[in-house]
């Protein structure tokens, strides 16, 4: 069967969510434990609050805004953890 072309743009745009969700958590890691769980959280609601989007271009642009956020998160911890191996 041949599915609708946007089914497959979904999907992808999907794996590319999770695979940034994954990497904001592995970040997240590196957090002192009293400011992890609420970074947590704060991951986990930006990504709940977009759940039903289904509009590819702005997935894309969620997805673009996501990796920058998770980037400049990264440099902050990593200034703040000097201690630990990257």
């Amino acid at each position: 069967s041949t599915g609708n072309p946007m089914d497959l743009r979904l999907f992808i745009l999907r794996g590319q969510v999770l695979s940034l969700y994954r990497t904001a958590l592995r970040t997240i890691r590196v957090a002192q434990p009293h400011i992890r769980d609420e970074l947590k959280q704060q991951v986990r609601h930006e990504f709940v609050a977009h759940r039903s989007q289904a509009d590819v271009i702005q997935i894309k642009y969620l997805l673009s805004e996501g990796r920058k956020k998770v980037k400049e998160l990264d440099e902050m911890l990593c200034g703040v953890q000097t201690t630990l191996p990257r």
